[in-house]
């Protein structure tokens, strides 16, 4: 038994080293009985109860504690500030704040008071202070170190700050809605279209890609400008002088939604595009030329005027369309078939070749005349007796528009055709008051005469004779033909273009030259009417050749002198004899309509030009006058008596020397 003490403290020593406190963050030791110390080691008081040897069996009993049931024991529990001297009694502890302390028994007499820093808790330097890593400040995965009073966080990257609470996605650094993410150590942004740049920062729109002060808009994954007038163009790059419409060195500039040429001397126009020498407006061969803002024609002889358009063939001395060319300091005239003379005055009709009032007029290259009833003819040279209509010695004389036969004795009809010896018939007067025969039946009228129209057996190449009504009538046996059977069939040639007719059989055949063909040698070169215009066809071996009426020409007569559409500036062409004219349309003269007087802009002062025969006439505003309305009215000094002439509105008023007065100073008093 003088072991029992020994073994019981290396029992307790046991318990010590195996497990006692594991749970706390450390404790204090008392080796001297009244000295504490602290310990780094866990313990836990819920599970590990000092017992005392001398009362492990006795029943539950607690000084300063409360014996409660756990796990089907009875054991006594501390309140704050004391701890278990035994299984049965608390002792008060002399921790320190923060510390809960145990009691442990050394021996039979001897006790070990063990504080302990309280959860959260480590002992600095013998005290218990917080443990700042206990609250696991360090964000993100960083790892908490606690040194001294303070505690420090060694982040993974790319997180930083005390706690490693700085995110390099918060704030979002991603610009216009761009989406942060850490990828490995580093941040990457997702931008949204059209948005690039390593932060999203580069916008299509900046800088304004838009000209023209457009502006810049994102539309879904594009850009759009929106442009002002009067500009256009996915940029608004498009403009009214972007064409460079002003020509001739014209300076282009924006004139509301449109755009205004300011034109270099001597141009003008919308574009600068009118050159008044170009086209030349001096006629003649004039020479144009530019004077100050004005233009001036240096006209060569015998020409004159402000366009050199006066010459000998001003005046159109050539008639009839002739054409008039400037020759020496006079003209000549080239008169169209078929006129001739001088001034082209002389035709066909000049001679009055039309008889009996006819009125002549030009057909072609000829006349015609247009006869009054009853003439005809040529030269309406015919009457209605001019073919002699009456027979049997009868006297023709014109009624009105035609005729009458006196018919001697025996004769009857409108031209004594008939005999009125009326044999084998009845003479009678119908009711035209013509006088007829009318034969008996089975005879009919020769000559007047009744008679058996078979009976001179009329019908040849035994041709049979046949009586219908009072005429007789032949049925003839092939090849012949015609009335009386005298003819064959190749008696009136059917063959054409020179084709000999033979006698086949019952029938006939056509021996055709070259180069027709066809059953009467009708198809030939000139089947088709090849020849225009009136053009006259002749075959040629093969082929064909056109005889062309003037004025026309060509393989086929097509080309005429408007072929080549001579007439400008929507001139029609009119073919006139051999040759063409133009007419003009409204502002355009000359021969092919290439001139437009007023194009050169010759009134001034705001004057109006008009065409007018193949010049311009200034129509001018007052007070201004003159041809090209140049001159105001005092330019010719209306005032008498040495009046001043001076310009009063859209008049003039003179001002009178003394004695003078009136409108025009034409009022004197005598002296």
């Amino acid at each position: 038994m003088k072991y029992f003490p020994l073994l019981l403290v290396l029992f307790f020593e046991l318990l010590y080293q195996n497990g006692l406190g594991r749970n706390l963050n450390s404790r204090k030791n008392l080796f001297k009985e009244k000295g504490f110390n602290l310990y780094n080691e866990a313990y836990s008081l819920e599970n590990d109860v000092f017992e005392d040897p001398l009362e492990m069996n006795a029943g539950c009993s607690c000084t300063n504690g409360e014996c409660v049931n756990e796990g089907g024991k009875d054991v006594c529990k501390c309140p704050p500030g004391y701890g278990n001297y035994t299984n049965s009694y608390c002792k008060a502890c002399e921790c320190g704040p923060n510390e809960i302390c145990i009691g442990k028994n050394t021996g039979w007499f001897s006790t070990e008071m063990i504080c302990f820093c309280n959860t959260g808790y480590v002992e600095n330097n013998g005290k218990c202070i917080a443990d700042l890593c206990s609250s696991n400040p360090c964000n993100n995965g960083g790892t908490c170190t606690f040194s001294g009073n303070n505690f420090t966080c060694s982040c993974v990257k790319p997180y930083a700050g005390l706690t490693c609470e700085t995110n390099p996605c918060t704030p979002n650094l991603c610009q216009n809605e761009g989406i942060c993410s850490v990828v490995g150590q580093d941040l990457k942004c997702s931008c949204k279209s059209p948005f690039k740049g390593n932060f999203c920062e580069i916008d299509p729109c900046t800088p304004n890609p838009c000209q023209n002060e457009g502006i810049c808009s994102v539309v879904g994954q594009d850009l759009k400008c929106s442009c002002k007038l009067p500009f256009k163009g996915n940029l608004c790059e498009i403009g009214p002088c972007s064409s460079n419409p002003c020509q001739n060195g014209g300076k282009c500039s924006i004139d509301g939604k449109n755009f205004k040429c300011e034109c270099k001397l001597p141009f003008k126009g919308k574009n600068c595009e009118i050159d008044p020498c170009t086209p030349n407006p001096c006629q003649n061969e004039g020479i144009c030329s530019v004077v100050g803002q004005d233009l001036k024609c240096s006209c060569k002889s015998p020409f004159k005027g402000n366009f050199c358009e006066t010459g000998p063939c001003a005046s159109n001395p050539c008639q009839n369309n002739g054409i008039c060319t400037v020759k020496g300091q006079s003209f000549k005239c080239e008169c169209p078939k078929p006129y001739k003379g001088e001034k082209c005055e002389i035709s066909p009709c000049s001679s009055n070749p039309c008889m009996n009032y006819g009125k002549c007029k030009l057909v072609g290259m000829n006349y015609k005349c247009d006869c009054p009833p009853p003439y005809e003819g040529k030269q309406c040279e015919k009457d209605p007796c001019f073919s002699s209509p009456c027979r049997n010695g009868g006297t023709c004389k014109i009624t009105g528009n035609t005729y009458t036969c006196d018919c001697p004795q025996d004769y009857v009809g409108d031209k004594c055709q008939y005999d009125c010896d009326c044999k084998k018939g009845k003479c009678r007067i119908t009711s035209d008051k013509d006088v007829v025969c009318e034969c008996l039946p089975e005879y009919g009228k020769n000559s007047g005469v009744c008679e058996d129209p078979c009976s001179s057996n009329p019908c040849l190449n035994n041709g049979k004779c046949k009586v219908e009504g009072k005429n007789f009538k032949c049925e003839c046996t092939l090849p012949y033909t015609g009335p009386t059977c005298k003819d064959d069939i190749c008696t009136k040639n059917p063959c054409l273009n020179g084709g000999t007719c033979k006698i086949n059989g019952t029938s006939f055949q056509c021996q055709c030259k070259t180069p027709y063909s066809g059953k009467l040698c009708e198809e030939g070169p000139c089947a088709s009417n090849p020849c225009q215009n009136n053009g006259i066809c002749t075959a040629k071996v093969q082929s064909f050749k056109c005889e062309c009426q003037k004025p026309y020409k060509g393989q086929k007569c097509e080309i005429n002198p408007c072929s080549t559409s001579p007439c400008r500036n929507g001139g029609t062409c009119k073919i006139k004899g051999n040759t063409y004219s133009c007419d003009c349309p409204q502002d355009y003269v000359g021969d092919k309509c290439q001139y437009d007087p007023c194009r050169s802009n010759p009134c001034l002062n705001n004057g109006k030009c008009k065409v007018e025969g193949k010049n311009f006439k200034c129509e001018c505003t007052l007070p201004y006058t003159g041809p090209t309305c140049k001159d105001d009215i005092c330019t010719m000094n209306p005032c008498l008596n040495g009046g001043t002439c001076k310009i009063n509105g859209t008049s003039f008023q003179c001002k009178c020397k003394t004695p003078y007065s009136g409108k025009l100073c034409e009022e004197g008093k005598r002296q």
